[in-house]
């Protein structure tokens, strides 16, 4: 009981001479870090002489409590030091901070000392004592190195423990579970194997039954489907045959209607009628519905409007418009740039030639009178769309000889002026119709479609096709390889030239494989 009393006693005694010795240690770092504050407030403000002041007192203070100098405080003193010019401070503060590096046990502490040890020694020129904690600095490195390898070992070591514990312990826990031979696990396994195969044929040969069964099933329903649509079809063939042969007993018993209209396919063109009388524009759709959409206008300023927007390709107006004449109509419609291509054909009361000199005069492409005859109008319509078929191969035959000396000259302003714009940017790969809608002030739309009236040709089309002329007429001059002139063009890609222009003239391809020593 004595000797339990005095083992309390002891260790209270001891825990009252740790706490002051916390307390205290806890005060001395509390005034170290305010006069390293200060130190580095005074170095900032560059007030260096109160700052050396305070500096020595800083040292005084870590000899009196035999602390070392930390690396921020040397780095900070050492500056302090050099700008005050003070080489004797200096050099015994660095040799103080060399003899607490050399009594840290700590090496990461005392590697980061040296390391700002042999910085300010190089600073202040001191070579030996440099060279000499550089030394200090590569054993630290070395220790630190080493030690972390030591705890790399004793981890792995503690690791190679774990497993070898829990093989141990595993070993030790093997009777609990089932253990069976390799042989006889592979001879269970082969049985297993064939009694799944022997269940799997059985299957087998039953699905297969069955579906044989339904084999023939299905064979019988479609044999009875096949049966019931042929006696569907043949009815239907009767029936049809019966409505024929009375349709043309009602062909023959009545007269024909001049206003059937046609129902086949849709036709491509467009055909516009400023016409104010019903019935007129009824007889005229019978006519023309079958090679044109018809659309229709009862005034002239919605006739003019709607030959803007649609550009159709015929246009036919009653010569005498709610005050306004055709022929008024017909010469705003030759006259704009957007219109001019679209033929025009007239309708009048009058008989004889009276107003048709003026009709013509405005540029009206035919003049009726009514009531109008089915088979001249039909011609005459016919005319018109053969017209246009021979200014296609016209200009086909003016684009095969632009590039040559046997140029032939072409009438029509706007297919002028396309074709000098897509001239002068041949070698321009990203020129397209856009940038000539925009230069002759038309949308891309209404260009395309005028374009295509006039020579049948995409705008896409006509540029690649000038291209390739041009090309042709190059090659025939040998002014450059191929592929030089395939650029030359505006084809980006020779592969593309090539196929472009076997694609475009066919036998012609010799030009493309021309020796170059035979090229100019």
């Amino acid at each position: 009981m004595r000797r339990l009393t005095t083992h309390i006693f002891f260790v209270m005694l001891l825990c009252a001479v740790a706490q002051p010795s916390f307390g205290q240690d806890k005060a001395v770092n509390d005034t170290l870090n305010t006069r390293l504050t200060l130190l580095s407030q005074l170095s900032q403000s560059e007030n260096y002489e109160q700052a050396q002041v305070e500096a020595e007192g800083f040292r005084d203070f870590l000899k009196r409590h035999k602390l070392p100098i930390t690396p921020k405080a040397l780095a900070l003193i050492s500056n302090i030091y050099k700008a005050n010019a003070d080489d004797r401070s200096a050099t015994r503060l660095l040799s103080d901070a060399e003899l607490d590096a050399r009594k840290d046990p700590n090496p990461e502490t005392k590697a980061a000392l040296l390391a700002v040890l042999v910085k300010e020694c190089r600073r202040w020129d001191l070579p030996d004592q440099a060279l000499t904690c550089q030394q200090l600095l590569t054993i630290a490195q070395d220790s630190i190195v080493a030690r972390q390898r030591r705890a790399e070992i004793l981890k792995m070591e503690a690791k190679v423990d774990s497993i070898s514990a829990l093989r141990k312990k595993e070993m030790a826990e093997q009777h609990k579970y089932f253990h069976i031979e390799r042989d006889r696990a592979m001879m269970w396994g082969g049985a297993i194997g064939l009694a799944f195969l022997a269940l799997l044929f059985a299957y087998y040969r039953n699905t297969d039954h069955w579906r044989k069964l339904m084999e023939k099933k299905e064979l019988e329903w479609d044999m009875m489907r096949t049966n019931l649509r042929r006696e569907a079809e043949e009815h239907a063939i009767a029936q049809a045959v019966q409505a024929v042969e009375a349709a043309q007993t009602a062909v023959v018993a009545t007269p024909p209607d001049p206003y059937q209209m046609y129902h086949g396919p849709k036709p491509e063109q467009i055909a516009l009628l400023i016409e104010p009388n019903r019935q007129v524009v009824l007889y005229m759709k019978s006519l023309l519905s079958d090679r044109f959409q018809i659309e229709t206008a009862a005034s002239p300023t919605e006739g003019l409007q709607m030959a803007n927007d649609l550009l159709p390709d015929l246009v036919v107006c009653d010569a005498v418009l709610n005050g306004r004449t055709g022929i008024d109509i017909a010469r705003q419609i030759k006259l704009s740039e957007r219109t001019n291509h679209i033929p025009v054909v007239l309708l009048t009361d009058k008989f004889g030639n009276e107003g048709k000199l003026d009709a013509l005069r405005a540029g009206a492409d035919a003049w009726f009178t009514r009531p109008v005859i089915d088979d001249e109008f039909d011609a005459s319509v016919q005319r018109l769309l053969d017209t246009r078929k021979v200014k296609h191969e016209h200009f086909n035959r003016f684009l095969q000889l632009y590039f040559t000396d046997n140029r032939i000259p072409l009438d029509d302003s706007f297919l002028a002026r396309s074709v000098q714009m897509i001239e002068q940017n041949l070698a321009d790969p990203d020129f397209t119709a856009d940038n000539i809608a925009r230069k002759l002030q038309l949308t891309k739309t209404h260009y395309t479609k005028k374009l295509k009236v006039l020579t049948g040709k995409e705008p896409v089309q006509l540029i690649k096709e000038m291209r390739l002329e041009k090309a042709k007429v190059l090659l025939e001059k040998r002014a450059g390889t191929p592929q030089a002139i395939a650029e030359l063009v505006g084809f980006t890609n020779p592969g593309t030239f090539s196929l472009a222009f076997k694609e475009y003239f066919g036998e012609n391809t010799l030009l493309l494989h021309m020796p170059p020593r035979q090229l100019l």
